[in-house]
């Protein structure tokens, strides 16, 4: 696919007057402030209530669900429009859904992590679900509703700056209030916020495009279709027994339960029955449909074929679309999406552990400097990120930008790294650029503000680190999401998003609950020397995928002269 529509500032300015694109800006508020809260703010709270690191490992797998999103996308996708408000679809689902993840901010509200920590996690279950299943609908209407002069890549840059507003009052916000009246009253506090993101449904516009249904006018014979569906529904069946079975069992006994040996020998099955198993079942359907002639009796329906033909024109046919628009580049687009978000999604559960503890090489630093340090001034080191992401992408492309962004993210892993080592190396690069001075408005406006907060080279150091990474953060979540965005469909778009984005996600969320037990044995240095390196797989692939784009490209320049 060839590179979107470039903008200047004035046609950007001139877009942020139209009505969907301030709908996205809330909308991507709403998308991520129940996501910063579950998978982050609640384990600021855990750390400050004691709960070891091995048990908010465990916990964080919660996120996983933001993984198999896609599972359901289809069911969502075609729902029944609710009678709401003579809203569509999109906007009266989206509205119902953020009904249900208000309902359990308030119900983690009244509990304790120490006494009831079960219920906390029930709640965080049922809210993570709503939200993931909120980001389908709201990604689906991205896309749906971008036109010539606001492109998906604009709508998708202006989705990330809320989304970021929403970890800084979400992240910074909530550390703040939590030093001061607890936080169950801080929770409270939050749903309040939630609570004025669903303006974002009364602001956007209903999409005009019709969703296709389960039926194609080429589709393959009926029994080749539910031959297809059964490997992939008891795959998904087994994935999520499999991993929420032992997620129970980890909170029943977690002196027994061994996730770093769980993730290393049931993760990969997780991955291929989850991922691989559907991804190959579309690859065998459209080899199958194109090469062969059906036999008579292939066409013969089964009992409760409506339900196999819903999965299948759901599911796998959107699936086949990809492979079929994309061919051996499919391969390669899979593994981007699988990789590309591993780097800050594996330890982003540790963060809070890692600047609020006192062990494994964490910094111990107090709730109002964390709160200024990361989610505050680190989150608008995201804005600018993001902002610098989305101005490149709109004037150099999408795949110089997502090569970048891979790069970045790898690379600010080692800066942690060296501040659990003591902070040697960026001691002595910010002495020798004298950048301890950038942060000398710290105390005055710490005492002024009346924060907890120690302005010492100390803290300074770790904003300078959370400068870098955030920047890097923002960047490559801006890259990523258009390039995701640029894939799909919009005819499936729910249904291909959903997959594309779920799988970062599954890759570092399996991966949480055996790093926290490696940081407990090895410490944090070493779990962010590890992660950087793994990182630059994602720098091989997209680089390849660039190439490959470039040379296409030319060849087509080529052709046209």
């Amino acid at each position: 696919m060839g590179e979107a529509k470039k903008y200047g500032w004035r046609e950007l300015v001139a877009a942020l007057s139209e009505r969907n694109t301030r709908a996205m800006f809330v909308l991507g508020f709403a998308a991520g402030l129940p996501y910063v809260l579950i998978t982050g703010t609640l384990n600021a709270w855990f750390t400050n209530e004691n709960i070891s690191v091995k048990t908010i490992g465990v916990f964080s797998w919660i996120i996983i669900i933001y993984s198999f999103k896609f599972l359901w996308s289809p069911a969502i996708d075609r729902a029944a429009t609710p009678p709401i408000l003579n809203m569509g679809q999109r906007r009266a689902t989206i509205l119902l859904l953020q009904g249900v993840i208000l309902a359990c901010l308030m119900l983690i509200s009244t509990a304790s992590p120490v006494t009831q920590i079960g219920l906390i996690a029930l709640a965080a279950i049922v809210c993570t679900f709503a939200s993931a299943s909120q980001d389908v609908l709201i990604d689906a209407w991205r896309i749906e509703v971008a036109t010539e002069e606001i492109s998906v890549d604009l709508l998708s840059a202006i989705y990330q700056l809320g989304y970021r507003t929403s970890v800084i009052l979400g992240g910074a916000g909530a550390l703040m209030i939590a030093a001061r009246i607890g936080w169950n009253d801080t929770f409270i506090a939050l749903s309040g916020l939630m609570a004025l993101a669903v303006s974002g449904v009364f602001l956007a516009l209903d999409s005009t495009i019709h969703r296709t249904s389960a039926e194609h006018e080429d589709t393959p014979p009926a029994t080749w279709r539910n031959f297809a569906v059964m490997p992939v529904i008891l795959g998904w069946s087994w994935s999520i027994v499999t991993l929420f079975g032992f997620m129970a069992y980890a909170f029943r006994a977690p002196g027994e339960a061994n996730a770093r040996a769980f993730t290393m020998q049931t993760g990969p099955l997780i991955i291929i029955a989850a991922i691989i198993v559907p991804v190959a079942a579309a690859a065998v359907m459209l080899h199958l449909h194109r090469t062969r002639t059906p036999e008579a009796t292939a066409d013969t329906p089964w009992p409760g074929q409506s339900i196999f033909d819903a999965l299948y024109g759901a599911v796998l046919a959107p699936m086949s679309d990809i492979i079929a628009r994309l061919g051996w580049r499919a391969l390669l687009v899979l593994v981007i999406a699988l990789s590309y978000r591993f780097t800050d999604l594996i330890w982003g559960a540790f963060a809070y552990p890692f600047y609020l503890g006192e062990n494994y090489g964490a910094l111990g630093h107090s709730l109002d400097e964390v709160a200024v340090a990361s989610k505050l001034f680190g989150a608008l080191m995201t804005f600018v990120g993001i902002a610098i992401g989305g101005a490149l992408i709109l004037r150099v492309g999408r795949m110089p930008c997502l090569v970048a962004g891979a790069v970045l993210a790898s690379a600010t892993n080692l800066l942690f790294a060296d501040l659990a080592n003591g902070g040697g190396a960026t001691h002595a690069f910010m002495s020798a650029t004298h950048a301890y001075a950038l942060f000398a408005f710290m105390q005055p406006l710490a005492n002024f503000l009346h924060l907890d907060v120690t302005a010492n080279e100390a803290l300074a150091r770790l904003m300078m680190v959370i400068a870098a990474e955030n920047l890097a953060v923002g960047f490559a979540s801006a890259a990523i999401v258009v390039y995701l965005s640029s894939i799909v469909n919009r005819h499936h778009a729910a249904v291909q998003y959903a997959l594309l984005a779920s799988l970062g996600f599954l890759l570092g969320s399996l991966g949480r609950g055996a790093l926290g037990e490696l940081i407990e044995t090895r410490g944090f240095a070493y779990v962010f020397y590890l992660t950087a390196a793994m990182g630059l797989f994602a720098v091989i692939v997209t680089t390849i995928d660039w190439v490959r784009e470039a040379r296409a490209s030319s060849a087509q320049k080529a052709a046209t002269n």
